[in-house]
């Protein structure tokens, strides 16, 4: 006989239950998407063709928004800033991130239970306290400029607030755990033996580090990598509160333009732009990701 044998019903019964069990554990998640997430989207996107003059908001298809934020060099000055930001806050938190995350995760016992107490009790506080509590530390009067003066180490207070280095240390400080959590899971499931081995065989402790430890777990780098561009490039609180006005980054100027000046298309239009260069920079670095790994 000839051809494929026929599914026995119960077979079909229990794919057919496996589906709806499925379908009923993914659906509060995908309604969550849909409502809080793909319809704002779709309103912002279509908000960004709409025109805006004397203050009245016109309902019609217009590509005026998107060409005034090519075609103003301050857009792009501020969009392209954030997404270097973005990168620098990234490299800075993979650098200090990573050693800690190889001595929590190298730790044993009571040891590494109270590392990762200490690295998840920032998210105990307030992102607005911490934030504040860098405004006290860096001020002209601030705790920094008070000590160093006391030293007789400067003898007029250092500007070091509202300026892009006090923006990327209050970042750094924000996102650092998001940076070490991806590498502590990622480097605790690399067996110690062999890097162990490596060194047995004759390299020393750089050699072995990026001979054998980062390839093995370039999987948290990047995850790390991600979590914590995008969370810097979206960030508003802290550069508004650390930078100023002369340090916004583009989240800073898209609420401008939504609650300052009230031009919702414009600061849709900014949204939607962002939205395309953050995307278009993951699937970047997620294509070299990818060639890294298979090479």
């Amino acid at each position: 006989m000839s051809g494929a044998m026929p599914m026995r019903p119960e077979y079909n019964s229990e794919a057919i239950q496996l589906r709806k069990r499925i379908a009923m554990l993914l659906s509060p998640g995908l309604l969550w998407l849909l409502v809080f997430f793909a319809l704002p989207m779709f309103f912002v996107l279509r908000s960004s063709f709409d025109s805006f003059a004397g203050g009245v908001m016109t309902s019609d298809f217009t590509l005026q928004n998107y060409a005034r934020i090519f075609t103003e060099p301050l857009y792009i000055q501020v969009l392209f800033k954030s997404l270097l930001t973005g990168l620098f806050v990234t490299v800075s938190c993979l650098v200090i991130g990573y050693p800690v995350a190889h001595l929590i995760a190298r730790s044993t016992g009571k040891k590494r239970n109270l590392l990762l107490i200490g690295l998840v009790i920032p998210f105990w506080t307030s992102l607005v306290v911490r934030t504040y509590a860098w405004k006290l530390l860096l001020g002209t009067n601030g705790v920094v400029n008070y000590h160093l003066m006391q030293l007789g180490i400067i003898d007029t207070p250092l500007r070091m607030l509202f300026t892009t280095g006090a923006v990327v240390v209050g970042l750094v400080h924000v996102f650092l755990p998001f940076m070490i959590l991806p590498l502590y899971a990622s480097i605790e499931k690399l067996d110690a033996s062999l890097e162990e081995a490596s060194q047995d065989l004759g390299a020393n402790a750089v050699q072995t580090f990026f001979k054998v430890t980062l390839p093995l777990t370039l999987p948290g780098v990047t995850t790390g990598c991600m979590l914590v561009f995008i969370m810097t490039v979206s960030s508003f609180l802290t550069p508004d509160l650390l930078g100023g006005a002369g340090n916004a980054m583009i989240s800073n100027i898209i609420q401008s333009e939504f609650f300052g000046t009230f031009n919702w298309p414009f600061g849709s239009a900014l949204a939607i732009s962002f939205l395309l260069f953050s995307l278009l920079f993951v699937a970047v670095y997620n294509k070299f990701f990818n060639r890294e790994q298979k090479g």
